[in-house]
């Protein structure tokens, strides 16, 4: 059971998607992911908890991810192939470089490793409200751009445009 299905783009994006689902909007999630709804996880896929609600800190969705990157307000971390024998290991064995042509666009992952070529992007978002709430999101897009507008966009969903964000909620 996703949250939403879209883009974020902005924390404003996020705070929209915070506040409908404390208004009932939207669906917060309660537990960890069974395996089948792991499974389920795609381009757009977006998901929201409540820390003390659901019981987890952390999320786990099963994938194979690369360390954090800090883009902005986000984390953002890539989806590895989860096996060793991509480009990374080539340069490992040999000290060298793979030919441009043999590596990914998107470069080589660590410990011989290598980015998944049609992985998805996972980006994180977490705030402290100012009654003490942990809020989480995690949202899910293939790295390619024309993939993502298609995707609808929290501050430009009409049928989110009547969620109000109430003032001194939610930090600035």
């Amino acid at each position: 059971m996703q949250t939403y299905v879209g883009q974020i783009r902005t924390p404003a994006d996020a705070t929209i998607l915070f506040e409908a689902c404390r208004q009932g909007v939207l669906p917060k999630i309660q537990r960890r992911l069974s395996d089948r709804e792991r499974a389920g996880i795609k381009h757009g896929s977006v998901f929201v908890w409540d820390e003390r609600e659901a019981g987890m800190r952390r999320w786990t969705d099963g994938k194979a991810w690369s360390a954090s990157r800090v883009a902005g307000p986000f984390l953002m971390y890539r989806e590895m192939d989860g096996r060793k024998g991509g480009p990374a290991s080539k340069r490992i064995a040999t000290g060298k470089s793979p030919p441009r042509e043999e590596s990914d666009d998107s470069g080589d992952g660590v410990d011989g490793y290598a980015y998944k070529p049609d992985g998805l992007v996972k980006q994180s978002f977490s705030i402290t409200t100012t009654e003490g709430q942990r809020l989480h999101l995690v949202s899910y897009t293939l790295r390619s751009t024309n993939a993502s507008q298609d995707l609808p966009i929290p501050s430009k969903d009409h049928s989110l445009a009547h969620v109000q964000i109430p003032k001194g909620l939610y930090p600035e």
